[in-house]
């Protein structure tokens, strides 16, 4: 009389584990790791940036500063870009998809920035000393991009490991793989033992228990929802792997020029590849899906909990017959 119900509470909860723990890291990708590479792509591209600007400004190499430096500075551009990677750089933190060491690493990124910025002050405080100029650019120059010390470098390896960490987060299956397999294998038992109790109570009780067959028929449709849910989620985590990857690639802007200016620069090419990835990410609509294969189960448990009530009512009336036959 418990067999049936037993059956299907399990069947059920293991499939709800399946469902959940797809659906638990898509949302850590969603809500963690693509945010946290999106600030570092915008972290990088702003401070490659920002040494274009400054370089144009105070003058590459031997070249000569701008003539209007001595009146207006870095301009407004240089600063603002040192504002939006400070700020991504902070926004990384916030997001909870780095460990120890690497929010350490970003607070060491953020005070290298901080040094960054304070040389190419100093650069354009003496910018009409050309040696001196000179000193100061190429110091902060090599703070931001030479070597594997580098600002730029270390930002780098920080965005690789997270790319790594999501890549591996996304294919973590294990345990998926091993409920989702025992709950294919429970409904199949629960079919089994469903066509089992049907021919019982039709055999000794005379009855074609309709209502049995209406209660346990839910618990195996309703199973689809969350198999097509985690089919949905997995395409929203593939999604996530490949926007990382050409995160990547668009986070290495080439000198501003008139055209690249002119389609808003490498800052809008990340900017497009966020939208994108929020578009992907929208239409596989993994919310709506957790909220319909929580109704899903719950309206399996409540066919589990009629079987088990249909079940109670035949146990009764099959007792009241074996007593009648004593």
């Amino acid at each position: 009389m418990l067999l049936l119900p037993a059956v299907a509470f399990a069947v059920l909860a293991l499939a709800g584990t399946a469902y959940f723990d797809v659906h638990g890291r898509t949302e850590e990708l969603r809500d963690r790791y693509a945010p946290t590479l999106v600030d570092l792509a915008h972290a990088r591209v702003a401070l490659t940036l920002a040494q274009q600007e400054a370089e144009q400004r105070l003058g590459a190499g031997s070249g000569e500063p701008l003539r209007q430096t001595g009146l207006v500075g870095l301009g407004e551009r240089y600063p603002a870009l040192l504002t939006e990677a400070s700020q991504s750089l902070n926004n990384t933190v916030q997001a909870g998809a780095l460990d120890t060491a690497q929010e350490q690493e970003v607070r060491v990124l953020s005070g290298l920035v901080v040094a960054y910025d304070d040389w190419v002050n100093w650069a354009n405080s003496h910018h009409t000393s050309r040696p001196l100029r000179k000193a100061g650019m190429d110091y902060a120059k090599g703070l931001l991009s030479t070597g594997g010390t580098a600002v730029l470098a270390r930002i780098d390896v920080l965005a690789a490991e997270l790319r790594t960490s999501a890549a591996a987060l996304a294919d973590r299956r294990a345990v998926f793989s091993g409920t989702a397999s025992a709950a294919l294998l429970g409904a199949l038992v629960f079919a089994f033992v469903v066509a089992g109790t049907l021919d019982f109570v039709r055999g000794r009780l005379r009855v074609r228990s309709h209502l049995l067959s209406v209660c346990a028929l839910p618990v195996l449709l309703l199973l689809a929802v969350p198999a097509i849910g985690v089919t949905v989620e997995h395409r929203a985590q593939d999604a996530v792997k490949e926007a990382a990857e050409r995160l990547g690639r668009r986070a290495v802007p080439r000198p501003a020029g008139p055209e690249e200016n002119a389609r808003g620069g490498p800052g809008a090419a990340v900017d497009k590849e966020d939208a994108r990835l929020t578009r992907k990410l929208d239409a596989t609509h993994p919310d709506a899906w957790a909220t319909a294969c929580t109704l899903a189960l719950a309206l399996g448990a409540a066919g589990a909990v009629g079987c088990g009530v249909m079940l109670f009512h035949y146990g009764r009336e099959y007792l009241e017959i074996q007593w009648k036959r004593k």
